[in-house]
């Protein structure tokens, strides 16, 4: 069973939920046959599915039907932490982990048991990228599986599931579209001797600080461009990536640091009251 809302509710009421719960809770939100959509999950948050993942994943492929495509982050669990040295711990290195060798086929993922079990499903194609790929299945899967600019290119939509805007990796694609000022360019850019030591396809690390996307969630909610809807003890929103995209590069126009800056609190300059 599933209620729809438009807004977040408290604790839900029922302790176990099925395939056609999940199906009716998607034909609620409005998504349907030939729509392409990228999936970010949290199994746990149903409760218990009867089923199991292939549960929701059938759900999500018996909606959108044999012409729609789903997309899923497969980021990869092949990775080994290595110890970070006084200098890089200094300049913001926060965790370092070297790449393993990678197999589409056969690396596992960080990213949960539905798109780990999602990744092995006939037909799904996982793309290429060592440590961040995405997989897709659907006609037009080899596409997807590029990068989550081949989502929008598609005008598809993102589907939360118990997880919120802050595990949407494909908000990234707006700061392609804005140019940041340099004082937080300053805290993401890493310097070239990093790079140079750790380069990218065999090493994992993080530096400065990570954009809050959950904060446009509330804007997306009064924007109207947000449909949630509760199935079981999950909270499932989705949202048409262009507008999403659009939304949050009108905010980082309007407003970067109350993405950038965990201390910082919004300036007269943002909406009042919408984050």
């Amino acid at each position: 069973m599933y209620e729809a809302s438009n807004e977040y509710s408290g604790e839900g009421n029922l302790e176990s939920v099925n395939k056609d719960d999940i199906k009716a809770g998607l034909r609620t939100q409005g998504l349907k046959k030939g729509d392409s959509v990228g999936v970010h999950s949290s199994m746990r948050s149903f409760g218990h599915v009867e089923g199991g993942a292939d549960a929701v994943i059938d759900a999500l492929l018996e909606i959108v039907g044999q012409e729609g495509n789903i997309v899923m982050s497969t980021h990869s669990a092949n990775l080994s932490k290595d110890r970070r040295t006084p200098e890089e711990i200094a300049i913001g290195v926060s965790w370092l982990f070297k790449l393993l060798p990678y197999d589409p086929k056969e690396t596992p993922v960080r990213t949960g048991i539905i798109p780990e079990t999602f990744r092995k499903r006939k037909g799904v194609v996982r793309g290429s990228h060592p440590s961040n790929s995405i997989a897709a299945l659907g006609p037009n899967a080899k596409e997807l599986s590029e990068g989550w600019h081949r989502l929008l290119d598609r005008d598809g939509y993102i589907l939360l599931i118990g997880v919120g805007l802050e595990s949407c990796t494909a908000m990234h694609l707006a700061e392609k579209c804005v140019q940041l000022p340099e004082r937080i360019l300053k805290k993401i850019t890493p310097p070239h001797w990093l790079i140079e030591k750790h380069p990218e396809g065999e090493w994992e690390w993080d530096f400065g600080p990570y954009p809050d996307f959950a904060k446009l969630t509330n804007p997306c909610i009064e924007r109207g461009i947000m449909k949630t809807v509760k199935v079981g003890e999950a909270t499932l929103e989705l949202i048409k990536l262009r507008e999403l995209i659009d939304l949050y590069v009108e905010y980082l126009k309007m407003d970067p640091d109350l993405f950038y800056d965990k201390s910082y609190k919004q300036g007269a300059s943002a909406e009042p009251n919408r984050i």
